[in-house]
């Protein structure tokens, strides 16, 4: 998503709520910047939600890490910030079902 190549890694921010459930999900800060910079993206959703009572755009971005796993990428795009809303890793399983969903 070329979107991101408008940003430098010190411009993205981890919501709180995503911080948390990197924790708990063992993903470090410098893997999710990496992440987000390399050209394992392979799958883009647009998504509006609410925040704080009033509409945002969300983009959930699936990227290739390995062999086995996906990482899903759930960002919200500002003009001077990226803001990381959440993070989950994923076995191949998802990525068959992301495919079809795609294909549908």
């Amino acid at each position: 998503m070329n979107k991101i190549d408008n940003y430098l890694p010190d411009q993205i921010e981890i919501r709180p709520y995503c911080k948390n459930r990197m924790e708990e999900r063992n993903i470090e800060d410098t893997f999710l910047i990496t992440t987000l910079f390399s050209k394992g993206l392979y799958y883009v959703e647009e998504q509006i939600k609410t925040f704080q009572g009033k509409p945002e755009k969300r983009y959930k971005l699936i990227f290739k890490i390995s062999s086995k796993y996906s990482l899903i990428i759930i960002v919200a795009f500002y003009p001077k910030v990226l803001k990381v809303i959440n993070v989950i890793k994923t076995s191949k399983g998802v990525e068959k079902k992301w495919r079809e969903k795609i294909l549908g």
